[in-house]
């Protein structure tokens, strides 16, 4: 398997790190970025995340960007949000099983936020790939240290470890700038992504951080036991 391909790969360092609940993200201030890390097709952490949606919801306009719907559909989001489709077209109009592989029930709450009032449903996910060599995004410093760890038994090779930080950081730039875009900066952006592009601080929070001018907040969804993680993390345990 390409190196690039284990970009969902989630990590785990031992150091300390701040455990929430639901409240300390649902009592977030608009406008705000809060960027929940799931465990791909899970259906706990994609209940929670489901939550999270619906109170601020209630609160403010919301937009939900999700990774597990690749941007070349956003049109068939968009006519669902139109009321134009039913919720039993979806799965083969968005090629589903082919373009995420997950199961489809635990993300269909998220797929069909737009049923809400006042929420925007987006597709932030994109074609795995190193980064194009003419392209030059931000990266953030010292991501190798978390990134090595994420590998496991397939350590980094040497003379690869630039190669492999930029083609992680071209992912988490693309899901956080598919994410922002047209995004007027009203209530909240809540991107949910694989808990790989969020923990240690370095992944698509702080690729968004850098593009928007409002609070950016992350959070790993749920673990299962009580495995150490990076310091810095939000832990909804």
């Amino acid at each position: 398997m390409a190196w690039w391909l284990l970009a969902g790969v989630a990590s785990a360092l031992a150091g300390d790190c701040e455990t929430i609940r639901f409240p300390d993200l649902v009592d977030i201030e608009p406008p705000a970025v809060i960027v929940l890390g799931e465990r791909h097709g899970v259906r706990r952490d994609l209940g929670r995340a489901t939550r999270v949606v619906r109170v601020l919801a209630s609160q403010a306009p919301v937009r939900v960007a999700l990774e597990a719907v690749h941007r070349r559909f956003q049109p068939v989001l968009d006519r669902y949000g139109a009321d134009t489709l039913e919720v039993g077209d979806l799965p083969a109009l968005l090629d589903w099983e082919d373009s995420w592989g997950f199961a489809w029930r635990p993300y269909a709450p998220l797929v069909t936020a737009a049923d809400l009032v006042d929420v925007e449903v987006v597709g932030a996910g994109l074609d795995l790939g190193p980064k194009p060599d003419d392209v030059e995004i931000p990266l953030p410093p010292r991501y190798v240290d978390i990134l090595r760890p994420a590998m496991g038994d397939h350590p980094i090779p040497l003379g690869m470890e630039a190669r492999f930080v930029q083609a992680m950081a071209w992912r988490d730039h693309g899901i956080a700038a598919a994410a922002v875009e047209g995004w007027d900066a009203r209530g909240y952006l809540v991107i949910v992504t694989g808990r790989g592009h969020v923990e240690g601080g370095k992944g698509v929070a702080w690729q968004v951080a850098q593009m928007v001018d409002v609070p950016v907040h992350s959070a790993v969804l749920a673990w299962g036991g009580d495995p150490p993680c990076h310091p810095g993390d939000r832990i909804w345990r």
